[in-house]
């Protein structure tokens, strides 16, 4: 059998079509809602981008672009293109970014994830470390939940994660702690009662936490589970932000521990920070990353998160920070 006969010529005059270009200057487009503006960013002609349109319209048989209106807006075959556009662009630049960095000697670019709580104090030393320390040229951060983290990696959409979530190091995942941490009462900074009298507390205040699909929220759900502790709720969020809020109207308490409080505290939010009156218990920050791909780097950048989180909490929590037990660092 010929070559001709196992990939037959199509006939008739079906146009001459650079799916991905097309696809490309229809999302511009679809964005921009003018074709000139589209066109002008994507470094082509009006008029270029014009059949590039034409084509991919011709070779769907569809029309994807209401041009009776202005703006243009897009029909509803538009609004399906663009959903599945949106995958596709996204699909060429992790291809992209793979064969970049089979191609190079050291790695072009780290993609990360932070719990949303330390992102900032973490950022700067992070930047500097990876760059100047690891000689990667390009750090793409992301900030978020341990949950997030967890498909983040899974789905290769992150190199490796600074997170809470508790994986231990197996044939999947390379797992280096970075630190423990206890929890703290954390009352109003105008609370006048006793902090080790808890019913005094629950009668006056309200608990503001973390919501049970986080997994700082169900660890702490389940240590008052354990402890026979049930307080009256005011109010739940995902974000660290969100709850030290709740605490600063003096109408609630939380139970955090330093890194969920960090930002709070350097933000100047005022608050009482005391030790649980009842069984304490604690967290684990980790670095973990894809068994096999940037073990190195992992191990290298959480020792630097280790540094820079001690650094800031001698800062901001001179009385607590000899609770935090360190695991990245050499012994002193």
């Amino acid at each position: 059998m010929s070559s001709s006969d196992r990939f037959p010529r199509k006939t008739g005059s079906s146009p001459d079509l650079n799916l991905f270009r097309a696809v490309e200057v229809f999302m511009a487009v679809a964005e921009m809602q003018q074709v000139t503006t589209a066109a002008h960013a994507l470094g082509m002609t009006q008029s270029a981008a014009s059949q590039h349109l034409k084509n991919l319209e011709t070779a769907f048989g569809v029309k994807f672009i209401d041009r009776s209106q202005r703006p243009i807006a897009l029909t509803h075959a538009g609004g399906v293109l663009q959903r599945h556009g949106f995958r596709l662009l996204n699909e060429i630049e992790d291809l992209k970014a793979n064969i970049r960095r089979l191609n190079a000697s050291t790695l072009p670019v780290l993609r990360m994830g932070l719990l949303a709580s330390i992102a900032t104090t973490l950022t700067p030393g992070l930047f500097d470390f990876v760059v100047e320390d690891l000689g990667v040229p390009e750090l793409i951060l992301s900030a978020g939940l341990a949950t997030d983290h967890r498909s983040a990696l899974y789905a290769r959409q992150i190199d490796l994660a600074v997170t809470s979530e508790l994986v231990r190091s197996d044939d999947d995942h390379h797992a280096i702690p970075v630190l423990d941490e206890p929890f703290y009462l954390v009352l109003p900074e105008d609370y006048d009662g006793d902090p080790a009298d808890m019913d005094e507390i629950s009668a006056r205040l309200s608990l503001v936490r973390f919501g049970v699909a986080t997994p700082v929220g169900r660890r702490t759900d389940q240590h008052l589970q354990r402890c026979r502790l049930h307080f009256p709720r005011a109010m739940e969020a995902d974000r660290a932000s969100m709850v030290v809020a709740g605490v600063v109207t003096g109408k609630c308490f939380a139970i955090l521990s330093p890194s969920l409080l960090i930002d709070a505290v350097a933000e100047g939010m005022r608050l009482r920070i005391e030790p649980l009156p009842f069984p304490g218990f604690r967290r684990r920050i980790q670095v973990v990353t894809r068994t096999g791909e940037h073990d190195a780097i992992a191990d290298a950048l959480a020792g630097q998160c280790a540094r820079i989180l001690k650094t800031h909490f001698a800062l901001r929590f001179p009385a607590l920070a000899g609770e935090v037990e360190y695991h990245s660092l050499p012994a002193a």
